[in-house]
């Protein structure tokens, strides 16, 4: 009894953080008016009840409580602009022809062991994104995330001075995936608590036919209720 009451007070700290760190960024409504589009500045009911086609509100009870309820919490936070989808066209392009496609198993593992040794991606989000595809997902013991929404995630949820990983043996590469075992302390920025666990694991780095990173998955050595419990606050 006393574990699951941990357990459950545990997700219940973390879960309004970790829904604003990875929260979709069109959460059906939007903060700021100049960033509407044309269809909803007009509409006369608020943003996340109308729909992106036309000026009658929409229809979908699921997406009008998915946003309300997205708005308690995000909402006092600062929210997310339901203007900003990620890249635009020109910027996604641009990106598409940098992409570092062709590389050698020897150079790409050498740029994954410098995303994790320097620029310590998985508790940062600060990866080497010409190496991943647009549409490569990103895939934890929790959900799955699109790349934008893990990397804007990761850094509000664990970006700070306590926070590190580091590899646990080489990085292996073959011409279908990337796999490295990892090990973490990681701190919630959740205030006043501020919890802190270990965490080890894999990472799986599925590749594509070109060569990008199509999939990322991680997975832990420990179950998610244990690596709760490992939790030490303040």
């Amino acid at each position: 009894e006393t574990m699951l009451r941990r357990v459950a007070f545990l997700l219940f700290l973390a879960a309004p953080t970790a829904l604003f760190a990875f929260a979709p960024q069109n959460l059906g409504f939007n903060l700021n008016p100049s960033l509407r589009t044309p269809s909803t500045a007009r509409c006369s009911q608020p943003t996340f009840l109308c729909s992106a086609e036309t000026d009658a509100p929409a229809t979908s009870r699921r997406d009008v409580l998915k946003a309300g309820t997205l708005g308690l919490i995000v909402g006092p936070l600062g929210g997310f602009s339901a203007g900003s989808q990620g890249v635009f066209a020109e910027e996604e392009a641009q990106i598409s022809k940098e992409k570092l496609v062709g590389l050698s198993n020897e150079e790409l593992a050498k740029k994954v062991a410098y995303d994790v040794t320097k620029r310590q991606f998985m508790v940062t989000g600060d990866l080497t994104r010409t190496l991943y595809d647009e549409t490569c997902t990103f895939t934890d013991e929790i959900d799955t995330y699109t790349l934008d929404k893990w990397i804007k995630g990761t850094s509000l949820l664990f970006k700070n001075d306590y926070s590190k990983m580091e590899l646990d043996g080489p990085v292996k590469v073959s011409d279908k995936a990337v796999t490295l075992r990892f090990k973490e302390q990681l701190m919630f920025n959740i205030p006043l608590l501020l919890p802190k666990v270990p965490l080890t694991g894999e990472l799986v780095l599925t590749r594509g036919s070109n060569g990008l990173f199509t999939s990322y998955r991680e997975k832990w050595d420990q179950p998610v209720w244990q690596v709760l419990l490992s939790a030490k606050l303040f």
